[in-house]
């Protein structure tokens, strides 16, 4: 499965980091609401532009990119 962001970036990710951007996609939320392995993680998707970060005081809070498209099956074949 790939997220596409933008019209030139393909950004392939697991099923378990799916099933994290499906859940935290209709709100931000605090990375220290977060157990410490889905921080890593929320920290992960950020770095390739899944999440945006805002940097607070004491923590970061972490929003959906609103540009993104989100294709379930990879269809095409490569050459």
């Amino acid at each position: 499965m790939f997220i596409k962001i933008a019209p030139m970036v393909k950004v392939y990710i697991s099923d378990a980091d799916m099933a994290f951007i499906q859940s935290h996609s209709s709100e931000s939320f605090r990375s220290s609401n977060l157990p410490p392995s889905e921080q890593e993680r929320a920290k992960i998707l950020a770095d390739k532009a899944i999440f945006v970060r805002k940097k607070l005081d004491n923590d970061v809070q972490y929003a959906l990119n609103r540009k993104i498209r989100i294709f379930r099956n990879d269809t095409n074949k490569k050459i």
